[in-house]
């Protein structure tokens, strides 16, 4: 074997469909990832081991082998993982990622429990801090100009949507960093992970009319449409919590004394009742308490982007702080 040469150690069929189905997928979470790791592997349980056609001989490369186990799939999901990296690192500079995030957003829980979540345990983006777990995609090592510059996949996108990928991030980074400096600035908890911020589908679809230069005007509605909805499918931007807001200050100072004049009519006798507190001079923790939910669709950072450009994220304005914990998965 020539010196420096390396030896990449070929993959079995589980592997290899574990790999596609996780390609196809574009991004998992881990529950998911290890439901699709037991689903191949049983699927492989009653294959038997080839004979190679080399009986053992040495391979070019000096990789040598005797009988092949379709079905190995390591001693376990991490091992598996590790098994898939070793290959694909030195032969395709690509690697399984994974980080760990707050958990999907489910726009099937009812209101309340939403509420009691942003009150207890969100920021003002939405997102939980307290309870994280972990997404698997596999993603470019290089992180460099160029694989940011095509994130975007170019089989369904061009120049102009990648330049829309792109502000669209920087926007809603931008609005998490609002976020983060009212939380400093109310003295809120800032612990947590992620990205805060958010942008609503109408926002997002309009962003294309602030794109310049060789973009100006060159995407439309639907194109633009097109483009969000393969972000979102590919993990770049992810549906998060709709962003709370304060209950406006002319509420707050609404008297109940005005609501039984409304009430009034003849025979009923007008009841007076003390003055609510005015958001003016409520501290920001019981003014927190008060916070509703804007309605809509609104979406954040996705966790393939998380995993592929970190990079671009801090350089958008993201505090390091904020970016998730990295986990590397080898031999």
């Amino acid at each position: 074997m020539a010196a420096g040469t390396i030896t990449i150690a070929p993959l079995t069929n589980s592997q290899k469909l574990f790999l596609q189905r996780l390609l196809v997928a574009h991004v998992l979470t881990d529950a998911n990832a290890k439901q699709l790791y037991q689903s191949v592997k049983e699927g492989f349980a009653n294959v038997t081991p080839e004979e190679d056609e080399n009986d053992g001989e040495e391979e070019e490369g000096g990789f040598q082998r005797n009988n092949i186990d379709h079905g190995y799939m390591g001693n376990n999901f991490e091992h598996c993982l590790g098994i898939i990296n070793a290959s694909l690192v030195p032969a395709f500079n690509l690697e399984v990622g994974t980080v760990s995030l707050p958990p999907p957003y489910d726009m099937d829980e009812d209101d309340q429990q939403q509420q009691q979540q942003m009150s207890s345990s969100q920021s003002p983006g939405g997102r939980k801090r307290a309870h994280l777990i972990k997404y698997h995609a596999i993603v470019n090592r290089s992180n460099d100009g160029n694989a940011q510059m095509h994130a975007f996949p170019l089989s369904r996108g061009g120049p102009h949507e990648m330049a829309y990928f792109r502000m669209a991030l920087e926007k809603i980074v931008e609005r998490g960093v609002e976020l983060l400096e009212e939380e400093s600035n109310n003295n809120a908890d800032g612990n947590g992970v992620g990205c805060p911020g958010s942008l609503s589908r109408m926002e997002l679809i309009n962003l294309r009319t602030e794109m310049d230069g060789n973009h100006r005007d060159k995407l439309t509605i639907r194109q633009t449409e097109c483009a969000l909805e393969v972000l979102e499918e590919e993990g770049w931007l992810a549906r998060v919590a709709p962003p709370a807001e304060d209950d406006s200050d002319d509420d707050d100072d609404k008297t109940e004394d005005e609501d039984d004049d409304d009430e009034e009519g003849p025979g009923r006798p007008r009841r007076k009742r003390k003055k609510r507190p005015s958001s003016r001079n409520s501290t920001p923790s019981s003014r927190g308490n008060r916070r509703k939910s804007l309605k809509g669709t609104f979406y954040g950072v996705g966790p393939r982007s998380f995993i592929e450009l970190g990079e671009f994220l801090q350089n958008a304005g993201l505090p390091g702080d904020r970016m998730p914990q990295s986990i590397l998965h080898g031999l």
